[in-house]
């Protein structure tokens, strides 16, 4: 009995990425915990979302750098908290400016005293009174990006763990759903000669009937028969369709960049194909079979819009 390695198995379909997806990564620093959270959804390009942090209004550009890394398509949508929790570091320095109050009050006094007017001035109304407190951005508001930018790598490696994960699962169900399209081609071929044997036994008994004999011009049967096959004929279509899916399972099998763009693609191909073969081949059992596969090609497309 063979003994276990204790390695963890890789993913069926490596390189198949899904496109939603959600990650966090969180990092500790004197500014307090800070904490990346990432919602990724289905996008035909790569757009990231930014919700606006303290002091970083252009947080967005610096991240895209991150993501540019890893991310192909898709919208991202980034939230960056802090927690200040105990710590004392802060982001913002407040001070007080005693020239500017002593000179509030000289002018208040003279003034108070010139047109005699009563009352006095509290902490609070000095506190508004322009130019009295000032607020000035801390030289460690730069330091903070360090400690966004390792919490937004760490938030991106959790997405992406999610996102091969899925893509995985994606991929399975794609490549089952080809495999029935495939089996659906080798019936429809099947049908369509026996379409064409029902055909001929219809036709000879039409003309039988018509002229209440059993001697019939071989001939012109065969004739209006191979006419009847040319018109239904879908070998060409079924030969493309089937190349189609064959190459479908290649690129899973050995994925590329842009995979669900080009999985899409030929998707769009072999919708066009089914379709022709429905239009010209008879018989309700190969329509029901390119119901079937349309069914199925609906439903890969569906699946691929969700494939980076």
């Amino acid at each position: 009995m063979k003994k276990k390695t204790g390695k963890q198995s890789q993913p069926a379909y490596k390189g198949i990425y899904s496109m939603t997806g959600f990650g966090r990564g969180a990092v500790k620093s004197p500014y307090g915990t800070v904490t990346a959270e990432i919602k990724t959804f289905n996008h035909k390009n790569l757009n990231i979302t930014c919700t606006p942090f303290e002091g970083f209004f252009l947080l967005e550009e610096r991240l895209k750098e991150v993501f540019e890394k890893k991310l192909v398509r898709g919208k991202v949508f980034v939230r960056i908290t802090r927690d200040g929790g105990n710590e004392t570091g802060t982001l913002r320095n407040i001070s007080i400016n005693e020239k500017v109050i002593k000179d509030y009050l000289g002018r208040f006094k003279n003034l108070q005293k010139k047109l005699a007017i009563p009352g006095s001035l509290e902490i609070r109304d000095i506190i508004h009174l322009p130019g009295v407190m000032e607020q000035t951005a801390d030289k460690r508001e730069e330091k903070l990006w360090p400690v966004i930018h390792e919490a937004t790598e760490k938030a991106v490696d959790d997405l992406m763990k999610f996102r091969i994960a899925e893509g995985a699962n994606l991929a399975k169900d794609l490549v089952k759903r080809l495999v029935k399209i495939e089996k659906n081609i080798r019936e429809i071929t099947k049908e369509e000669q026996a379409s064409i044997d029902e055909y001929r036994t219809r036709l000879t008994e039409k003309i039988t009937d018509a002229t209440k004999t059993k001697e019939i011009d071989k001939i012109k049967l065969e004739e209006e028969v191979a006419a009847f096959a040319r018109n239904c004929d879908i070998a060409e279509e079924l030969l493309r369709l089937g190349n189609h899916v064959e190459v479908s399972l290649s690129v899973l099998k050995n994925p590329i960049s842009d995979v669900g763009k080009k999985l899409d693609f030929i998707a769009q191909e072999m919708h066009r194909e089914i379709n022709t073969i429905g239009a010209k081949a008879g018989g309700y059992s190969i329509s029901n079979l390119v119901i079937d596969i349309k069914s199925e090609i609906e439903k890969i497309r569906e699946q691929l819009s969700n494939i980076e």
